[in-house]
């Protein structure tokens, strides 16, 4: 029995709120357990909204940044610092740690703590950073094959933390002390009961993923002009010059109210909920609007990713460009972001006004410059997963559909929740419901080449399930004599896992299944040339199955897809059941 957790959330705001539903099915699944919260220092005002956490702990690394001028003594004192925070902690004796920041500095504290029950990031003994895990591994994965993903960095979390994410929705603390000082802003500047008020996130936490302040500025105009809306502009002080900007430009300044700076993180909470609206680029305000209910109209640009950080709860409307660039890849910088520039304002106020007087979002007959956007919006699907439906029914794809095909997938070979199971989604309706299937002739022949370098990879990966049972042979008797016959064997399962990461990297549409294998063999531990093989089997065995996993679900697609085009159809599928690896 788990009676004292800790976890650890040193990452952005956004990933705090995002976390909220891994934190209350624990609190679920071990109701007398005392949880502590451990957070840096820039979030531990906002971590006290963070329902369901008995105590917290702040890791304040930023009181050593006025103190440069003490040269060598600087790490000395950071060094007493962090010694005595870790050693606290080491004295409360947790049960269960759950560690969802992925930085090197957090998996060392982990390292040294010495918790056996682990989940998330962690560190062996010779100082590199391991995921145990299963849906850890896999997020270590994911940014590197991002256009396949199709799990909200929430389900990611909650999963890992082995609790359920459809029954636990994102959520914070409501407020309760601050009402006083919001009557005062709401006074100051004349936001009465029966206004209409929309709020804008215009700010992020990098220039390249924000809309400009024109475009900003056209739309709070249009709202204005057409519905008489006020505007409330949010955001930190260091986004003021934004907010002045945007302000500049608007024809009706009168109407739009500069909040930028002068909110704490109770007020902010519940003037965004005073909203009917917020466009938000991809924020930690973002998710507040999901907490508290607030209607959301989200821009993805640059590297942010909606099948990733999306709010967590169904009705909202995503918009992110439809260009072969986006999104950006991690610690890449755009020198040209123009996927700004393909969301245009008159997008964003026809489908305001329309689902004010409908209640659903849609694309109105006037909307024309779509080519090249992406219109979600967010719903739960029948399989109880949050999803994102286009709006816009645009030509399947070979990424559309491996998406789809990684979601039961993942859930099968990392684990599902058993308690209240997801129930199962047909993917192939899914795919006729949501894009325009007439060009499945093209995607057929695409698929039957992955068919068969899956059968390529499948022949690998018993290739290395043999060498490693001839390892284990070999080591389990007198080895005095077999060292040679044991390095001739390495040498062929390190040529095979160079083969396995090629394959990923030539047909992308697997990389998720190959750099998964990659991971688990990183995560091997054990020193004992026996266990070593073992465990290097499973790794094997793993990427045979799943191989065969995604084969068979490509022909169940494929089965179903035909009925847009069975005559194209007929032939193909009756010639590619053979294809499926280890058939």
């Amino acid at each position: 029995m788990n009676k004292n957790i800790l976890i650890l959330n040193m990452t952005r705001m956004g990933d705090l709120i995002q976390s909220t539903p891994a934190i209350a099915g624990l609190r679920n699944q071990y109701p007398g357990a005392c949880i502590t919260l451990m957070v840096t220092s820039a979030f531990e005002e906002f971590s006290k909204k963070i329902p369901h956490i008995d105590k917290r702990v702040v890791f304040d690394i930023r009181q050593f940044e006025d103190r440069k001028n003490l040269n060598g003594f600087l790490w000395i004192e950071l060094y007493r610092y962090l010694e005595s925070l870790l050693n606290d902690l080491k004295a409360n004796e947790y049960d269960l740690l759950i560690n969802l920041s992925h930085s090197k500095l957090s998996a060392l504290m982990i390292s040294y703590l010495g918790i056996k029950n682990m989940r998330g990031f962690g560190c062996n003994g010779n100082g590199e950073r391991i995921t145990l895990d299963p849906w850890m591994q896999y997020f270590g994965t994911e940014p590197f094959n991002r256009m396949f993903n199709p799990f909200n960095l929430v389900e990611i979390f909650t999963r890992s933390a082995g609790v359920s994410p459809e029954d636990n929705p994102i959520r914070l603390v409501a407020n309760s002390v601050d009402s006083e000082s919001v009557r005062e802003i709401t006074s100051k500047y004349n936001i009465k009961e029966g206004d209409f008020v929309i709020g804008i996130q215009a700010g992020s936490s990098l220039e390249g993923r924000r809309w400009s302040p024109e475009a900003f500025a056209e739309l709070a105009d249009g709202l204005i002009e057409s519905l008489g809306a006020k505007i409330i502009l949010f955001g930190v002080n260091s986004e003021k010059l934004l907010a002045e900007k945007i302000i500049s430009c608007a024809q009706h300044k009168d109407s739009v109210i500069d909040l930028t700076g002068k909110t704490n993180i109770d007020q902010l909470a519940t003037l965004v909920k005073r909203c009917s609206y917020l466009v938000s680029n991809d924020t930690g305000t973002m998710h507040i609007a999901a907490a508290v209910g607030t209607t959301i109209i989200g821009l993805f640009f640059a590297h942010a990713h909606p099948f990733e950080t999306a709010p967590y709860s169904s009705g909202h409307l995503i918009f992110q460009a439809r260009i072969p660039c986006a999104p950006c890849s991690y610690g890449v910088e755009c020198n040209n972001v123009v996927c700004v520039r393909k969301v245009l304002p008159e997008h964003l106020l026809s489908m305001i006004q329309n689902h004010l007087v409908e209640g659903d979002w849609r694309i109105t007959d006037s909307m024309s410059g779509l080519e090249e956007v992406n219109i979600f919006n967010t719903y739960l699907g029948e399989d109880r997963r949050l999803r994102l439906r286009p709006l816009i029914k645009y030509s399947l794809t070979l990424n559309d559909i491996f998406r789809e095909i990684y979601t039961d997938h993942w859930l099968y070979f990392l684990g599902r929740v058993k308690v209240n199971e997801s129930t199962h989604c047909d993917i192939g309706d899914l795919l006729l419901r949501e894009y325009d299937c007439s060009n499945t002739s093209k995607l057929s022949m695409q698929i039957e080449e992955i068919l068969c370098i899956l059968r390529s990879l499948g022949k690998l990966a018993s290739k290395g399930i043999c060498n490693s049972d001839e390892i284990i042979q070999i080591c389990s008797g007198d080895m005095s004599t077999k060292i040679n016959m044991v390095k001739v064997l390495a040498d062929k399962i390190e040529k095979l896992d160079e083969k396995i990461g090629q394959i990923g990297f030539v047909h992308p549409e697997l990389k998720s299944i190959t750099d998964m294998f990659t991971k688990r063999k990183e995560n091997i531990q054990d020193n004992d040339p026996v266990q070593l093989a073992k465990d290097t089997k499973k790794c094997y065995q793993s990427l045979l199955e799943e191989g065969i996993s995604l084969g068979g679900s490509l022909i169940s697609v494929l089965k179903t897809l035909k009925s847009a085009n069975a005559d194209v159809f007929q032939a193909a599928v009756s010639s590619i059941n053979v294809e499926v690896p280890g058939r």
